[in-house]
């Protein structure tokens, strides 16, 4: 079973927040998205629909790189994420 790109998510813990990537397509490419609480915070990268197109023939996880490089520049400090919302 395959699933869509847009499904694909990770989970992760950054400065006491839990936070998730997440993958959202649009008509020119797809963007990853930090979320809190499944609000939207922050977007971190994008990659067109050619070349995840070409990494899908060439078998390369384009998507999957995305992923693991929107994670990494999360918790580098490199993507400023606005305050926790108090409970």
């Amino acid at each position: 079973m395959t699933t869509s790109p847009a499904s694909r998510r990770q989970s992760f813990t950054y400065d006491g927040r839990a936070l998730e990537i997440r993958v959202v397509f649009s008509d020119e490419n797809w963007t990853t998205w930090v979320y809190e609480d499944g609000h939207h915070l922050a977007a971190v990268g994008s990659v067109e629909h050619s070349t995840v197109d070409e990494g899908v023939v060439q078998g390369t996880d384009v998507i999957g790189e995305l992923i693991e490089a929107s994670v990494s520049e999360v918790l580098a400090g490199d993507i400023e994420l606005p305050p926790r919302k108090a409970p």
